[in-house]
């Protein structure tokens, strides 16, 4: 993980973790989950070096995102350190160490605010490109 650095104002690429992170957002994505993008916390916290925060609309949906993600990261040298939450709570935390990804349904995501509580993080959206293939911006 990251120490941790002073404010970070551009996205950092270059971390081994950031690739996982990327393959978490495009696993989440596959399963059209909403409103993804990857935080590069790198420079302003030594909690992780990247948070994954997406939006899902039921349960089911929650549980095919978290699944997809899951699966995604087993082909990553990162283990899987804890999950909290259920896919029926609305918040579903999988924390990797340098990656930690979020599920939120829409309600969930309004009331804790994650991005805006980062706002100071550099920040990646994944979203459908004119090939229809998922772009970061």
């Amino acid at each position: 993980m990251s120490s941790l650095s002073g404010k970070s104002t551009k996205f950092r690429e270059d971390l081994p973790s950031y690739s996982a992170a990327a393959a978490a957002a495009r696993a989440a994505y596959e399963m059209k989950a909403d409103n993804i993008v990857i935080l590069d916390m790198s420079g302003i916290s030594i909690m992780a070096d990247y948070f994954v925060i997406c939006s899902v609309h039921t349960d089911t949906h929650a549980r095919a995102v978290r699944q997809s993600v899951m699966e995604a990261m087993d082909e990553t040298a990162f283990p899987l350190r804890r999950r909290e939450g259920t896919d029926e709570s609305g918040w579903v935390l999988l924390d990797w160490g340098d990656v930690v990804v979020h599920v939120f349904r829409d309600e969930q995501r309004d009331y804790y605010l994650l991005d805006r509580l980062w706002g100071d993080a550099p920040v990646r959206r994944l979203v459908e490109g004119e090939d229809g293939a998922p772009l970061f911006e």
